[in-house]
Parts: C-alpha cells; structure tokens; sequence
C-alpha cells in the first residue's frame, strides 16, 4: 500500500488562513481572507484578469499544496457548517473522521448516517444544504455514538480488519437515486462491477448513464461502495472523493 495521504483539508485552510492575514499588501489575497463565504465563481472575485486569476491559482498550489478552488469550497463549507442557526429543528449532527486519505465528514440523523464525504469533494457544499433542506435542520457539532462507531470502524477497515460494516444508514435522494444506492451495498468487498454490469443487475439495461450519475451522486462514500464500479474497458472511471482516493481503496480492498 501507499503511505498515508497527509493532505489535511482544514489544516491547510488555517494554514492559508493564517497567511492570508499578512497579506494586506496584496488586495486580492487579503480580500479572500477577510470573505467569510467568497462567491463560486471567479467572475465575482475581484480579479482583473484570467492571467491574474492562474498567477493566483500557482501561489496556491506552491504554497499551499492546495488549488485555489479547493480552498474557496472548504471556505464555503466551513462557513455552512458553523452558521446554520436559523432552522426549525437540531436533528442532524455533524463530527470530523480521520482516514489514512484525507479528513472526511459525517453527519448523522435521527435514523443514521446520512453523509459521508471527503471534505474536498466538489458536491459537499451541495450536498450538506440538501440534507438541511430535508430535515429543515441546523447542524450541531457533537460525536454521537454512530460518530465514535463509524471513526472505529472505519480504522478497522483501513487496517483490513473489516470487510462489513454495521453502521445504519439514513439515505436522502430520490427513490431512483436510493434503489442505485442500495444496489452498490450488494458489491462484495474486494469486488468490482462495470456500469453496465450494475444496470444488468437491476434489470434497467437502457439506463446505465442514469445510474452512474446516481452513484455520482451518493453522499455516503465507502460504506455505500460507488468506489467498487468501473468501465466497461476497466478503466477507473469517475469518483467524487478524487481518482486517486477510487484506486486507493480498490487496491486497499484487492491486496
């Protein structure tokens, strides 16, 4: 196996953070560290042009090892995460987990799991405000017992200790989305299937595009396998936790 992936998210943010606040010589940079919830789209960011924006993009990626899209997403998250105070319930509770590649968020309902996601995803900010508009819930920093048992179980099975986990699962989608959802808990550990293979199985063999934007859009990685599906060809296809995370697991899982 590879080392350990050592890419902290919110460390890297508090590190840029820190750094940003001695940047006041540089407009744009000390801009970004006093936005609290800086804007998605770079036309909003007050850049004067796109050879600016890609000087922007290197400084954080040299200096940070972190793109300057990532660091406005966790940003963004971040910010979601510690100001939702304005909802009618406290029925979802959130606490970070360590794994051997990269920080990951869970959040727990009443009924279980309902998310978990590496903190660089691209969707998580998407993804945390469907699950805020479903249950019309703030989010409360707390570990309950699902959060101290999934942290366990999951170094259980980055030590290739666990093949099964026990964890109950909350699923929020469509009933399209949860049938597809269901369907990836059927791949056995250390198995792989094609896209259309999974089609096959559910008997919807015109579908195959439908179901992979389904597994893309599965809020509870690794314990929901969506990592366990390929190409056709077998070729890794895609992954939103990175492709590199997709093929760390598959081996994790093979060897």
């Amino acid at each position: 196996m590879k080392k350990k992936y050592k890419h902290d998210a919110l460390s890297i943010i508090d590190s840029a953070s820190l750094l940003l606040k001695n940047t006041n010589n540089d407009p744009y940079l000390s801009w970004l560290f006093n936005t609290e919830f800086p804007p998605k789209s770079y036309m909003q960011h007050p850049l004067k042009s796109e050879n600016e924006l890609n000087k922007y993009k290197k400084i954080f990626l040299k200096n940070f090892n972190i793109s300057l899209g990532s660091f406005i997403r966790i940003k963004r998250v971040r910010f979601i995460l510690e100001n939702t105070k304005h909802q009618k319930n406290d029925k979802l509770f959130y606490s970070f987990i360590e794994t051997p590649i990269g920080k990951m968020i869970s959040i727990v309902s009443e009924k279980g799991l309902c998310l978990l996601e590496f903190l660089d995803r691209k969707m998580l900010e998407t993804e945390i405000n469907e699950l805020i508009n479903y249950y019309q819930s703030n989010l409360i920093k707390t570990k309950t017992s699902i959060h101290v048992q999934l942290q366990k179980e999951l170094d259980e099975y980055f030590q290739k200790k666990l093949v099964t986990f026990s964890i109950p699962l909350d699923m929020i989608g469509t009933d399209f989305q949860i049938i597809i959802w269901k369907e990836l808990i059927k791949i056995n550990y250390g198995n792989t299937i094609s896209y259309s293979q999974q089609a096959l199985n559910l008997k919807m063999p015109n579908t195959v595009r439908a179901i992979a934007s389904a597994n893309g859009k599965n809020k509870i990685s690794i314990l929901v396998p969506c990592h366990r599906v390929l190409k056709k060809n077998g070729e890794l296809g895609g992954y939103g936790g990175g492709i590199f995370r997709k093929k760390y697991l598959i081996e994790l899982e093979k060897n």
